[in-house]
């Protein structure tokens, strides 16, 4: 029994941490090399 709650406890706690994370619209980074693709999104700005 006492495998069975560390067993929960953990998928529990692993799930719990895979909830959290960055929210929201994240930036595309530059490339490491090469010149960056126009993006539609810089153009309405």
């Amino acid at each position: 029994m006492k495998r069975l709650t560390s067993l929960t406890l953990l998928v529990l706690s692993a799930l719990a941490v895979t909830a959290c994370g960055l929210r929201g619209n994240l930036d595309r980074p530059d490339p490491l090399w090469g010149e960056p693709q126009a993006a539609e999104d810089d153009a309405s700005e």
